[in-house]
């Protein structure tokens, strides 16, 4: 992979982040500063500090006498994300559903061609996941814009490390998952055109849960990237 050498903090911070929820930087790697500094050609000053601000950030684990490590994937707080969603999603969604008018549409209606085109190159899994999410991503961030609501998918985000992270390991078993979430979408956004609340509120539970529900076989070949469920 070819970096972009940047000598900001920033700069480090962001591409480390975008490496770590991609799992380009798996669970449990240990990272050097020393190393990065040097893979980045710049002081170890900045990159100190966006080593701090992603342990904050609970995507680094700092071990005194140690080493610095890519933290470990906590299941409890994809969990409690997950929960977050659910009861936000369908509210602000309804609350779409009820001021929809098909000036909205053809924004949502490029995303998920984009997506379905996505879907029908080929891709290796792994890159076409990470290219996936990126789209899924788009695809909520326009839903909540679109009801006026994008500070609050906005915040979300700000808490959705973990779950990042999860949704790419799994999304990493085969294309057929990336189909479901797909189909998911184009699901939501009838349920939204349509005004069908009850639709909507069936499609973004088993949206949101069903990988989570159907993952530990997943979760089982490489256990050693998460945490204990409590």
């Amino acid at each position: 992979m070819a970096y972009k050498h940047t000598a900001t903090s920033d700069g480090v911070y962001a591409q480390l982040k975008e490496q770590i929820l991609h799992l380009e930087l798996p669970p449990g790697a240990a990272i050097s500063e020393i190393e990065t500094a040097e893979k980045y050609s710049i002081s170890r000053t900045p990159v100190r500090d966006a080593f701090k601000r992603l342990e904050r950030e609970g995507l680094l684990e700092i071990r005194p006498h140690i080493g610095t490590f890519i933290s470990l994937i906590d299941l409890n707080a994809v969990s409690d994300v997950l929960y977050i969603r659910e009861v936000l999603e369908f509210s602000v969604l309804s609350d779409l559903s009820r001021m929809y008018d098909k000036s909205q549409d053809l924004r949502i209606r490029l995303i998920l061609q984009a997506q379905k085109e996505l879907l029908d190159s080929d891709m290796p899994i792994e890159e076409l996941s990470r290219a996936f999410i990126n789209s899924d991503n788009e695809f909520h961030t326009a839903l909540f814009d679109a009801a006026g609501k994008k500070n609050i998918i906005k915040f979300l985000y700000e808490y959705n490390s973990q779950y990042e992270r999860f949704r790419t390991f799994i999304n990493f078993n085969g294309k057929d998952d990336l189909t479901k979430l797909y189909e998911a979408h184009v699901e939501i956004w009838n349920c939204i055109t349509t005004q069908d609340l009850d639709g909507l509120n069936a499609c973004i539970n088993h949206h949101l849960y069903d990988g989570f529900s159907s993952s530990s076989d997943v979760i089982s070949k490489c256990p050693e990237y998460f945490t204990k469920i409590r």
